[in-house]
């Protein structure tokens, strides 16, 4: 069996937080198996510097995840709150190898280069939101640009990188609406409103549910965001 790595137990455990609690409803979950055959970090990062022609940052290498198929769609529910999370990771180099998102967006050359350019990281097949995490893979792109994408509202630059993406996953759990909190947005404005308010409901009831987090860093990029 293989030892897992510091970010895939750190996966798990939120996984397991996430089944494992009689206030959350499971719709679907796969914690994933290990894909050996990509070898091991040093071995994967060199196969997408041969396949791919980008030497990535070798400070990706301390999020290194080797699971196949590593999903949640979840709901919790009670008086006045819904809330709703999924996510879906796979092996960095199965998403470097797959194609870039099948969709007819993208009004100016930008942005059409841009769609070109993004690898999916993390989907929600299971809620149908159309959203989507990935990674814009250029040559001279060690470190790549973390986007969401919503198809109702449009594309998003993350701050934050790819270890960091899974590090706010494992806070968050896939709650929806979780990446505008490091996208810039403004919160308050009328089309993200509905999204405000579940983030919110997310920071009230995560801390009761998952207190073993810092919630601290959420709230000021969540007040940032609705000033």
């Amino acid at each position: 069996m293989a030892v897992l790595t510091e970010c895939e137990t750190r996966l798990l455990a939120m996984h397991g937080q996430l089944t494992e609690n009689p206030h959350v409803q499971i719709f679907s979950a796969k914690p994933g198996q290990i894909i050996e055959e990509y070898g091991d970090v040093r071995e994967a990062f060199e196969k997408i510097s041969i396949w791919h022609g980008i030497s990535l940052d070798h400070s990706l290498q301390r999020c290194f995840v080797r699971f196949n198929w590593f999903s949640s769609h979840w709901r919790i529910e009670r008086p006045g709150i819904q809330l709703t999370g999924e996510f879906t990771i796979r092996h960095i180099l199965t998403s470097m190898n797959a194609n870039a998102p099948d969709i007819d967006w993208g009004e100016t050359p930008f942005e059409r280069q841009l769609y070109s350019e993004l690898r999916v990281i993390d989907h929600h097949p299971g809620s149908g939101t159309g959203t989507f995490a990935a990674l814009r893979i250029k040559p001279d792109m060690p470190l790549p640009e973390v986007w969401f994408h919503d198809f109702r509202i449009g594309a998003f630059k993350m701050d934050i990188d790819y270890c960091d993406y899974l590090a706010a996953l494992t806070i968050t759990k896939g709650t929806s609406g979780w990446h505008y909190l490091f996208c810039d947005v403004s919160l308050g404005d009328r089309e993200f409103r509905h999204i405000a308010s579940k983030l919110e409901d997310m920071l009230t009831v995560f801390s009761e549910l998952f207190p073993e987090y810092e919630y601290a860093p959420l709230r000021e990029r969540l007040d940032e965001r609705l000033r």
